[in-house]
């Protein structure tokens, strides 16, 4: 395995569209080709594909907002490479790029509460779930602390 991350681009942005989650996690995350188009309207969001050697096999987004918070956007790995450890290492990768590339003290997300998996995933690499008053019945909030 080795799984590193490549900024979306003109020659891979069709492969990331062709990804997608399994159908019980389609109300948990927006489609890539959502996102991507997204990106060029919401400023300061980097895109990157994840990749296992060279297929691509997630997607992942983050925005450094205008309040100077740092928000993971998108993370998806597709269906069919769920379950191999590939969320945990690509997670990693990118916490380490934004430890790298800014001065952030902390990464949010908010993600569905019934998404128990991404909650897992997530808990496993150090975020947890934050109180902002801010939650609904369709979203809290994680952080990590960095």
């Amino acid at each position: 395995m080795s799984i590193h991350l490549k900024e979306i681009n003109k020659e891979n942005w069709e492969e990331c569209v062709n990804l997608d989650v399994h159908e019980k996690q389609n109300g948990f995350v927006p489609s890539n080709a959502y996102s991507i188009a997204q990106s060029k309207f919401e400023k300061n969001m980097h895109m990157f594909g994840i990749y296992n050697d060279n297929s691509i096999i997630g997607f992942t987004a983050y925005i450094l907002d205008d309040d100077g918070d740092m928000n993971l956007a998108r993370f998806m790995i597709d269906k069919k490479e769920q379950g191999k450890g590939y969320g945990k290492s690509a997670l990693q990768k990118v916490i380490e790029l934004i430890k790298t590339n800014f001065d952030n003290k902390e990464i949010w997300i908010s993600i569905h509460p019934k998404n128990s998996t991404a909650i897992h995933l997530y808990n496993s690499v150090g975020f947890n779930v934050t109180e902002t008053g801010l939650e609904s019945e369709d979203e809290i909030f994680l952080k990590l602390d960095l």
